[in-house]
């Protein structure tokens, strides 16, 4: 399910407050374009930009900033290695909400220039351990039939501003819930009836928690339901599932 949720306000303010502090009052405070330039700076070591051809299926560009987020040196980097990192529970969630924007993007042709998909999920650090990124994806270039030539992604860090494990996906086009309600409509399943009910109060944007609340169940009887769901689920539509497991 699409969440209109984006974390990118809340890094900003994070940064903020990092580089302009409340309630200090023995340094002088700078002005608000001298913060703000110090916020642009902290942000940019907070985050990269990766250019993707998807007809020649490479990298064209991507910023240095991924050395600063992933340990990665640029010269190193490759889509491979990207894919490899991601952390096993997000990766099937990260790729439908991945080939989810791609198929929107499609049927919207040429208007999907002015669109952007946000995902956030881990992704594994080179000393091992792993940080949560936000992925902004946009489209950079379109050939002259209006089909997207090259993807843009700006990766931002975002571990210290949200603690769950919970992968969110949102689409920037008014009419992409919508879009994605019909989309999942249109997949019949062998769910059972309380399997069903547990996926509603999941699309619906609760948690394990609050669905065993709901329900009057353990929260240990969810998660089983949940993981069942996403075993019956075909595969070209765990779209439903993009709230990772809160487990």
């Amino acid at each position: 399910m699409a969440n209109s949720y984006t974390p990118a306000l809340g890094v900003v303010r994070d940064a903020w407050r990092t580089i302009h502090p409340e309630g200090d009052r023995e340094q002088p405070r700078q002005s608000a374009a001298d913060a703000a330039r110090a916020v642009t700076e902290y942000l940019l070591n907070k985050q990269f930009l990766l250019a993707y051809d998807v007809r020649a299926q490479q990298t064209v560009f991507i910023g240095a900033g991924v050395e600063l987020v992933l340990g990665i040196e640029p010269h190193a980097f490759s889509m491979e290695d990207l894919y490899e990192r991601l952390h096993p529970d997000d990766a099937p969630l990260v790729a439908h909400a991945t080939a989810l924007a791609a198929e929107f993007s499609q049927e919207l042709g040429p208007a999907c220039h002015d669109q952007v998909f946000s995902v956030d999920y881990r992704l594994r650090h080179r000393a091992g351990h792993y940080v949560r990124v936000l992925r902004q994806s946009f489209v950079l270039q379109l050939d002259a039939e209006g089909t997207p030539v090259v993807i843009g992604g700006v990766y931002t860090d975002i571990t210290h501003h949200k603690r769950t494990h919970e992968v969110r996906f949102h689409g920037s086009h008014p009419g992409f819930a919508a879009w994605l309600t019909q989309r999942v409509q249109r997949t019949e399943t062998d769910l059972s009836r309380r399997e069903q009910q547990v996926l509603d109060l999941v699309l619906e944007g609760l948690s394990s928690a609050e669905i065993a609340d709901r329900l009057c169940v353990s929260r240990h009887t969810v998660n089983t339901h949940r993981r069942n769901i996403h075993r019956k689920e075909p595969a070209r539509d765990l779209s439903r599932l993009l709230q990772h497991l809160d487990v």
